[in-house]
């Protein structure tokens, strides 16, 4: 009985002193492998008693306890109308038109939501909050939300560092070994490819201030007219940046303490699958593979010709095929069973999945990767093809270039994948690499969240160099003035040694003339 009393009392104490935290998080981007990340992040913080606020498109289907959502739905329809129309032509565009096509698209985002009705109510009420969590995609100037609501900062990635990160916290991407997200370079570069990492590299640098930083300077007057804080101090506020990578997926980097590592924070225990989805599975006595292009692409709007060459190659494998299509296919090889929606994580986690085939974004090839699954890549832009070249380098996959989709590429590559148990035990290897950690990503989120409330913003593990220029965090000024000094030092050498070598030529020739 005595025993039961100090348990209680030791109970109690625990209630008083827990402190549950009123949490913003602002997901403006219209595009739900974005929105997934930051709603896995704010998830895990609700999972243990935080209260939270959602700035985005996408509301929750039912309502939760200590949940709510400041919604703007147009935003997702237009992403949607602007974005997935030219999906296949926006990966053909070189990375300079990329990088700026997306810089530009959000700011206009940044301005749509931050005008919206909802969003306008939100802002004039003023709300106490203890910590706000932003998306950073070429939408800095929502970082002011936090300095808007009286709280500490934190930010998040949907995949490796870009370049703004670098900016923002001080940290370092060597261009020798780091290549950036939207080139399809690994870690090992030539040095073509080394060269062209820096040049693109410095593009992004270029973009990011001369053309970002004063436009969303502007969108953050005019929406935050109040703030005290100049633009660069606000964006280089973020107590911690929470990034959706792991060295499993792509590779050993220099990060600073308050940039952690959380990829996998969408990955929840599988569930039950429907049941024609788990008797289809369950029959596959060869193995079974499944084939999805995500919620950005779609596979009903592959040319004719590709989606032929498909059909034809799954038609002559022992193994069973669960593809997500999006609308009727008749005719199709009585192996094959299609589904306009698909859940790809529990589908993974089936025994008889031998491969996943994909277009390389980062949710896919995670959950994949949690599972031990090889995977086939067809990749079609911005970080995929790097992820999918990080796949290959690493053994756990092949790639098909959508443009060089034929019968004979794809099944050489499924060939080779469902025959070599190489690829199978690579993936399974890696797939303990991945999962052997002191936390788990929802943990880890959970402790640096409440650590950077606990440590008012946790200044101590921002760097100095988040208050650097780019040339002056990689010394490129003292290198300068170094070489200057040669070249000084140089020229004064050589003009002595002239001077020199005349006077003595001078005398010499004197002399002989005497003679």
């Amino acid at each position: 009985m005595k025993f039961l009393n100090i348990f209680a009392v030791f109970l109690i104490f625990c209630v008083i002193d827990t402190h549950s935290l009123k949490i913003l998080g602002v997901f403006p981007t219209g595009s739900k492998s974005h929105f997934a990340i930051g709603k896995a992040i704010v998830d895990a913080l609700h999972d243990v008693g935080h209260d939270i606020t959602v700035m985005s498109s996408f509301p929750q289907k039912k309502t939760k306890e200590r949940y709510r959502d400041v919604e703007f739905l147009e935003i997702r329809e237009k992403y949607e109308k602007e974005m997935n129309v030219s999906a296949f032509d926006f990966g053909k565009m070189p990375v300079f038109m990329m990088v700026s096509m997306m810089s530009t698209f959000g700011m206009g985002v940044i301005d749509d939501t931050l005008n919206y009705e909802s969003v306008q109510k939100f802002l004039k009420r003023k709300e106490k909050f203890d910590v706000c969590i932003v998306e950073i995609f070429y939408m800095e100037a929502y970082m002011a939300m936090a300095e808007h609501h009286d709280c500490i900062l934190i930010g998040y990635t949907t995949f490796n560092a870009v370049g703004a990160i670098d900016e923002i916290t001080g940290n370092i991407s060597p261009t020798s070994y780091v290549p950036m997200p939207f080139l399809d370079y690994i870690d090992k570069m030539t040095f073509i490819e080394r060269l062209w990492n820096t040049v693109y590299t410095a593009y992004e640098k270029i973009l990011f201030h001369v053309l970002e930083v004063p436009i969303q300077y502007r969108i953050y007057k005019r929406h935050f007219p109040d703030a005290k804080k100049s633009f660069y101090e606000m964006i280089k506020s973020p107590a911690i940046i929470f990034q959706n990578s792991h060295v499993s997926t792509s590779s050993p980097r220099p990060y600073l303490p308050n940039v952690i590592e959380v990829c996998g924070i969408h990955v929840k225990a599988a569930k039950a699958l429907p049941n024609d989805l788990q008797e289809f599975l369950d029959s596959a006595d060869e193995g079974a593979i499944i084939f999805s292009m995500g919620s950005f692409i779609q596979s009903k709007d592959f040319p004719i010709e590709k989606r032929t060459a498909f059909l034809n190659v799954f038609g002559r494998l022992k193994q069973k095929v669960l593809w997500k299509f999006e609308e009727d296919m008749p005719n199709k090889p009585d192996n094959i069973k299609i589904s306009s929606w698909l859940p790809q994580r529990d589908a993974l986690a089936h025994k008889n999945v031998k491969v996943f085939i994909t277009h390389g974004g980062l949710l896919g090839t995670t959950e994949a990767m949690y599972e031990g699954v090889p995977l086939l890549g067809i990749p079609i832009f911005g970080d995929q093809k790097m992820n999918m070249n990080n796949a290959v380098a690493k053994g756990y996959g092949q790639v098909v270039n959508f443009d060089d989709i034929t019968e004979e590429r794809i099944e050489s590559a499924l060939t080779k994948l469902l025959n070599d148990q190489k690829y199978f035990n690579t993936a399974k290897s890696l797939s303990k690499i991945f999962n052997d950690r002191p936390m788990t990503p929802q943990e880890s989120v959970v402790y640096w969240t409440e650590y950077a409330y606990r440590h008012k913003g946790a200044e101590h593990l921002k760097s100095a160099g988040s208050d650097l220029y780019y040339f002056q965090v990689i010394s490129l000024d003292v290198y300068f003035v170094l070489f200057l000094i040669f070249i000084v030092n140089a020229m004064i050498d050589f003009y002595v040694a002239r001077y020199l070598y005349r006077r003595c030529f001078r005398k010499a020739s004197g002399k002989q003339k005497l003679n």
